[in-house]
């Protein structure tokens, strides 16, 4: 009996991976207001109420979905020292695909007020608690909300702006400019 509680539990959890993944797809190929329930339960091959069960709503699983990524924590690992420039990196080379297509959906979704709420308490969860406590400053928390605004800008100039200069430009020249000024925020007096 007990083996079959496992098995369906793993049922289960594969079901909802799938869900995730549908999801994730479709909305970055047709954005949030695009994309129904039906489509993503579609696409992932179950019964709607399915996707429901398992994630409550659109809002919620959309919220789900972008959030599921452990590329920040990745990036945040290493010496503080070097934060800025190896997160500038990162950015950059992940132009097109990845996080930055992730975060223009998250753009073009955040015009819902229920949505820009939760991504807002969601940046801060993601960028600024695990980031504050690495700050060695007593105004660690402003620092900490200024790095991930200035995160945000370079994200935004390359999905929403598409700034050919930057999307063109030399990959350690940017890293260097860009990082040095968010570096500035992490170490600097």
């Amino acid at each position: 009996m007990a083996g079959q509680g496992s098995a369906r539990r793993d049922r289960s959890a594969a079901v909802k991976d799938e869900i995730r993944r549908s999801a994730a797809r479709l909305f970055t190929e047709r954005g949030f207001e695009a994309t129904g329930i039906r489509d993503i339960a579609a696409v992932a091959d179950v019964n709607p109420a399915i996707v429901i069960r398992h994630f409550g709503s659109k809002e919620a699983l959309f919220i789900e979905t972008v959030d599921g990524t452990g590329a920040l924590q990745a990036m945040i690992e290493g010496p503080i020292e070097e934060l800025g420039r190896r997160v500038v990196r990162q950015i950059m080379m992940s132009r097109g695909r990845g996080g930055l297509v992730v975060f223009g959906t998250i753009v073009r979704a955040s015009g819902r007020p229920d949505i820009r709420a939760t991504l807002a308490t969601s940046m801060i969860e993601r960028f600024v608690v695990p980031i504050a406590p690495l700050i060695p400053r007593s105004d660690a928390e402003t620092r900490a909300h200024l790095f991930a605004a200035q995160l945000v800008g370079l994200m935004t100039a390359l999905v929403v702006y598409d700034d050919v200069h930057l999307r063109e430009a030399p990959l350690e020249e940017v890293v260097e400019l860009y990082g040095a000024g968010l570096q500035q925020l992490l170490t600097g007096p």
